[in-house]
């Protein structure tokens, strides 16, 4: 059996059409022809790591059209390759995150969503020290936002919170402000009044805001279709067989990287365990200094 470090599970990019994919044929084929498979190995040189590629060769508006119990038999046939190759979390495509936290409901998921703050937090960092930073200017938001924002703040750089509807993050930049002194504030979305100087970070997965830029501002896009934000770790992705976007990408390094650190070994430290989940942003940034990841991004913030 092979020594693998993590699993990483997506489905086809489009839904499977024709007369054998209506609901009554595909309820009955499901369980002998397109049942979950290890598709092939994904190998990240950079980390010296190496999982699998769980397929389902179905679309996501297939799936949806199974019944539960079909449903429940490929969770259960994922669940005992995962066994096999004794793993006990599992990476999977953030495009289908509601979807696959269905199908997955007792199964540790790995969305990538720490990845992505770390690597943004790593960003401001490596900017902050080579050119300064006036204002952190962050549109859209993450899972477990606050900590971030409370995060960011905490460097001493102001940070404004843009959305077309700021007097949703209006609580959250009160409590940072005048119960623990950040700079936090909150305004209307105005990218034409990005200034030179500013860092402008977009996590809104609506495309049509993720369209937007600023000539003046720097701005870097963490929405799920974003490439370019290192050519080396997006190689490695492609020459595996998978799209090297950040909706494949984010999951694969963070479960990755907290697989390497024992994260889910049987001697995992328990202090890891016990990260705080808002917070393990940080726990992955810090892994993430530990490996080298980060330097094959930072030619992105130079």
């Amino acid at each position: 059996m092979l020594d693998l470090d993590f699993a990483f599970f997506n489905l086809r990019k489009q839904d499977r059409r024709g007369l054998i994919y209506r609901k009554s044929i595909l309820d009955r084929l499901a369980p002998l022809f397109f049942s979950p498979r290890v598709e092939k190995l994904i190998h990240l040189d950079g980390l010296n790591s190496q999982g699998c590629n769980i397929l389902l060769p179905l679309g996501p508006g297939n799936l949806r059209l199974l019944d539960a119990e079909k449903q429940e038999n490929i969770s259960q046939r994922s669940t005992e390759i995962l066994e096999d190759y004794q793993l006990p979390a599992m990476a999977v495509d953030r495009l289908h995150k509601e979807q696959l936290r269905l199908l997955f409901p007792s199964l540790p998921l790995v969305f990538g969503d720490n990845f992505i703050k770390a690597l943004a937090s790593v960003f401001i960092r490596e900017i902050h020290s080579r050119r300064g930073i006036k204002k952190v200017i962050i549109t859209g938001e993450t899972e477990y936002f606050p900590e971030f924002v409370a995060e960011t703040a905490a460097l001493g750089i102001p940070v404004s919170l843009q959305s077309t509807h700021p007097s949703r993050y209006e609580i959250l930049a009160y409590h940072l402000l005048y119960e623990k002194g950040q700079a936090v504030s909150t305004s209307y979305l105005k990218p034409e009044k990005w200034e030179r100087g500013e860092l402008v970070l977009m996590f809104d997965p609506d495309m049509r805001q993720m369209a937007i830029s600023s000539p003046r501002a720097f701005c870097i896009k963490f929405n799920d279709q974003v490439k370019g934000l290192s050519r080396e770790m997006e190689n490695h992705l492609a020459g595996n067989g998978i799209d090297p976007v950040l909706h494949n990408l984010a999951p694969i390094l963070e479960i990755s990287l907290l697989a390497k650190a024992g994260f889910f070994g049987p001697n995992a430290e328990q202090d890891n365990a016990r990260e705080e989940e808002g917070r393990k942003f940080l726990l992955l940034q810090e892994l993430g200094n530990q490996t080298g990841l980060w330097e094959l991004f930072l030619d992105k913030a130079i």
